[in-house]
């Protein structure tokens, strides 16, 4: 599937290229937008970025800056490893683990910082504004070293959330098809703690900048 994606996208696009930059024909309507696309998230701590998929959907009309869309996010399972020590014994102790499937759930307003009431721009930037709540996460598998040890920190799989901003730009290839690129950060919010001895938990879904770059697709209404 992943190798499929390049072409499909090579296709629409080539479909569309008939179609001129002009005002006219487009100018004033509103549009519904589909979204397509991966996210690298740059969690650090022991997480490295894993790189994650994500469909979105939203709404924009001509002559109005403010924008928004909705998007459903998925990360494959990844490994981490962090450092703690013996409950019992207080010798230093390695957990290495790998997660479950992370589905994450955001909501995302945006305002173009060019206007957007004159012949439409290959190039838009914008700034935007979001939250974020991760619907299902967890551990998958988890070993400590030495075996057999009673880990002080233990791993956070509690609710957790966010809100985040960024600076993108969408690319118009036509009028109908182009790509949105964003850079940003998120901050994340934990609630509860681990079933271990410490107060403050090892959390999968930390605080972290991302890039994202996604495949756009407009469908303008009367």
């Amino acid at each position: 599937m992943k190798k499929m994606m390049p072409v499909v996208v090579a296709l629409l696009i080539s479909s569309g290229t008939s179609a001129q930059y002009k005002k006219a024909s487009f100018f004033g309507k509103s549009g519904r937008t589909y979204e397509v696309g991966s996210q690298m998230y740059m969690f650090g701590d022991g997480k490295g970025s894993p790189i994650g998929f994500k469909i979105g959907f939203g709404s924009d009309q001509d002559g109005k800056r403010f924008f928004s869309s909705w998007e459903i996010q998925y990360i494959p399972s990844y490994k981490y490893t962090f450092a703690t020590t013996d409950y019992y014994s207080n010798n230093p102790v390695t957990v290495n683990g790998t997660t479950k499937s992370t589905w994450v759930y955001a909501l995302n307003y945006s305002f173009h910082l060019l206007k957007n009431d004159e012949e439409q721009r290959m190039v838009m930037p914008f700034v935007s504004a979001g939250l974020n709540t991760v619907l299902s996460k967890g551990v998958k598998t988890e070993t400590y070293d030495p075996d057999g040890a009673n880990p002080v920190k233990g791993t956070n799989e509690k609710f957790t959330a966010g809100i985040g901003g960024g600076l993108g730009a969408l690319i118009n290839i036509t009028p109908r098809y182009g790509f949105k690129l964003q850079g940003g950060y998120n901050y994340q919010i934990h609630m509860g703690t681990s079933n271990q001895y410490d107060e403050n938990p090892y959390n999968l879904h930390t605080t972290h900048p991302y890039a994202t770059l996604t495949f756009r697709l407009r469908l303008v209404s009367e």
